[in-house]
């Protein structure tokens, strides 16, 4: 099941997780296939029960998460080391940073942040009137805080309990049900129960997986299209799936080292140029004027968005918007704890926390800057008409009209193709490179997952988004992430407490 590598051979594959996770996946995807309308239905249901009535468990969880990363990091704990006292980090801080922003960002990033602002413009959150100064300066920022600190303590929180388990408590595998051992028990964890967690994790992250599929794709196909000069149509989003699948393949079956970093490296450094490009062509002083205006927005109403329930208005922008970034953001959390943590030895949590929130957030925070602003100044200054566009034939047409409508969009439109190729690569990969790594066996410090194991979740994911695509289904995979997430909530409360008492057991001098 896979040649050893250089890094002391493959894991091989936990057929107990392997194949029920598989054939739960498939099971949901046939029967939205076969029973399409009744399908439907039945997500549209469970979709408006979790946010209407559930929403504040993800609003809590946010909150609560916040408060507890922070502690980790500069609490009495913040200098345990991932590996122990004299453990050296893996990665370079720039490769690092990479992986992990490359890995939880994808595609979607650049598709939200180019449009988010148009809906909260359109329909702002307390009661602020459509269309205004005052929605557009609430729509500047919203993103912002979306896809900022709360978001990424989400993915990081659960980085803590796996990789202390991993590294400092030498357990095998790198899995959430490991994580959750503290509480459940290690037979517990290697049993059924264990196997039932990392099947939630696995398809929590189908799931997420999807929703960024469903957002970047299109995007993505309306780009090449524009390029090549041809129709956009089913048959280029579908021959963009596959593509970037080839990508992303390959990458993730040459490993961590050869692949995915090598892939995210290169993705950074596409990424800067084109920002930077943009930003300098672009509507440049309104950009930072809007990001400072956002920012102090932000930092003044960031409690009351935290908290955001409108139970007595029910405009359901809350539910709608926050709650289910929140939950898209618990959906990808077990499996970002499982990848950040396995590049992250030799960190300490003090470097874990403050490094990923705030340099996944200052990332997230640059795009919204320039891919937003400057769609936001074409609109307001009818230069472009982002709004019209979008009603007429889409946000992906907006969005690559707006690049068409700057300089040099000759040199643009190349560069935006080529980073949502490797962007798309670079997350799906990572998430392949974790489903993976749950499914393998004994996975010792090391060790990669079996080859087989790497290629088949790589082409696997980019099969379900073929299958879904064609019968117009991405949209429930979007559900799924939300309903899985209500559980994920309180398994990755539970690795939270195993990381409590395991750090009370082995540093009792700070207890």
């Amino acid at each position: 099941m896979g040649k050893p590598d250089e890094n002391g051979g493959s894991a091989p594959i936990e057929k107990g997780t392997f194949w029920p996770g598989i054939i739960s996946v498939l099971a949901v995807v046939l029967f939205m296939i076969l029973f399409e309308d009744q399908s439907k239905k039945v997500i549209s249901a469970i979709f408006n029960f979790c946010t209407n009535q559930l929403g504040f468990i993800y609003i809590w969880f946010g909150a609560i998460a916040l408060g507890i990363v922070a502690w980790l990091g500069l609490g009495k704990y913040s200098k345990v080391r991932l590996g122990g006292p004299d453990a050296k980090p893996e990665f370079s801080r720039w490769s690092w940073i990479a992986m992990f922003f490359c890995s939880g960002i994808g595609t979607s990033l650049i598709f939200w942040s180019s449009i988010e602002w148009t809906y909260y413009y359109k329909s702002p959150p307390f009661g602020i009137e459509a269309q205004t100064q005052a929605a557009a300066e609430w729509a500047g920022m919203y993103g912002l805080f979306h896809w900022g600190p709360i978001g990424w303590v989400l993915y990081v929180l659960c980085a803590f309990p796996i990789g202390y388990a991993y590294y400092n408590r030498k357990m095998p595998g790198l899995r959430l049900s490991t994580a959750c051992s503290g509480v459940i028990g290690i037979k517990r964890a290697a049993g059924p129960l264990g196997k039932i967690i990392d099947i939630l994790m696995i398809f929590g992250l189908v799931g997420g997986t999807g929703t960024s599929l469903a957002s970047g794709t299109p995007m993505l196909a309306a780009a090449l299209s524009r390029m090549l000069g041809i129709a956009h149509t089913p048959s280029v989003d579908m021959a963009v799936v596959i593509i970037w699948t080839a990508i992303f393949t390959v990458s993730v079956t040459l490993g961590l080292k050869k692949g995915i970093k090598v892939l995210s490296d290169i993705n950074v450094v596409a990424v800067l140029i084109l920002c930077s490009l943009i930003f300098v062509i672009g509507p440049t002083f309104f950009m930072i004027n809007m990001f400072t205006d956002s920012m102090g927005l932000m930092v003044r109403e960031f409690a009351r968005m935290s908290f955001y329930t409108d139970p007595i208005g029910k405009s359901m922008f809350p539910q709608w918007w926050t709650i289910f970034y929140w939950a898209w953001w618990v959906a990808y959390g077990p499996y970002m704890g499982i990848f950040i943590a396995r590049i992250s030895k030799g960190r300490t949590f003090r470097d874990l926390a403050g490094t990923v929130v705030l340099a996944g957030s200052g990332g997230c925070a640059l795009f919204f800057m320039i891919f937003g602003n400057n769609a936001m100044h074409a609109e307001l200054n009818n230069i472009y008409p982002v709004l019209d566009t979008m009603k007429a034939d889409g946000a992906p047409a907006a969005i690559i009209g707006v690049l068409m409508n700057m300089p040099l969009s000759a040199l643009i439109l190349p560069l935006f193709v080529f980073v949502g190729f490797v962007y798309s690569g670079t997350t799906v990969d990572s998430s392949a490179y974790a489903l993976a790594t749950v499914a393998s066996k004994d996975l010792k410090e090391g060790q990669e997952p079996a080859l087989f194991n790497r290629a088949f979740w790589a082409i696997a994911l980019g099969a379900i988004a073929l299958v879904l695509m064609k019968i117009g289904g991405l949209a429930p995979l979007k559900t799924s992430s939300l309903v899985v997430g209500v559980p994920i909530v309180f398994l990755m409360g539970m690795s939270v407490v195993s990381l409590l008492r395991w750090l009370k057991e082995d540093f009792p001098e700070k207890s």
